[in-house]
């Protein structure tokens, strides 16, 4: 069964719920300020999503768009009810609701010296279960490297330096 979407407005009951979310699920030096967030999903270049299993909050998503390529910038899922499969059903969900596109995310690059490598292995094998493969396309930043995984073996890399120049506050070239 589909869990049911809802874009994020202060209005939700679960907003505050999902704030929390948010600022629990990500290192500090991956987190965008919340206002800008909200501020980049009113242009409709962005979605944030709240998803529900019947009533109860399960977690949360922001996709940025740009010429068939969705990137999920957040993905995370209630503390409450990790562990469940709704990570899948959210990725599953979301492959439906921007199909036939690209779906496009980072993952920390495996790393045997990193201290959390063995959290790093286990998401690269959540997402490939879940029907992404790895890219070549690396962006390193001081804290740490990621790696581009898709849904598609072909990405179009201009179009992704397009959609973060934009989300970043450039224009699009």
């Amino acid at each position: 069964m589909p869990l049911t979407v809802k874009l994020l407005n202060p209005s939700l009951p679960e907003y505050r719920q999902v704030k929390a979310l948010y600022y629990r699920a990500f290192p500090k030096y991956e987190q965008e300020a919340w206002s800008r967030l909200l501020f980049k999903r009113l242009s409709r270049r962005a979605d944030f999503l709240v998803f529900y299993d019947h009533d109860h909050f399960v977690g949360l998503s922001y996709v940025i768009h740009h010429y068939g390529i969705h990137y999920v910038l957040y993905l995370a899922v209630n503390d409450q009810v990790r562990s469940r499969g709704y990570g899948s059903r959210i990725l599953d969900q979301l492959k439906r609701q921007y199909a036939p596109d690209t779906l496009i995310l980072d993952i920390e690059q495996p790393d045997a010296a990193a201290v959390n490598n063995h959290q790093r292995l286990r998401r690269l094998r959540f997402y490939r279960k879940n029907g992404f493969t790895l890219t070549e396309r690396l962006t390193r930043t001081p804290e740490v490297t990621y790696q581009l995984l898709a849904t598609r073996q072909r990405v179009d890399h201009t179009k992704v330096d397009e959609m973060f120049a934009w989300f970043n506050g450039r224009t699009f070239g």
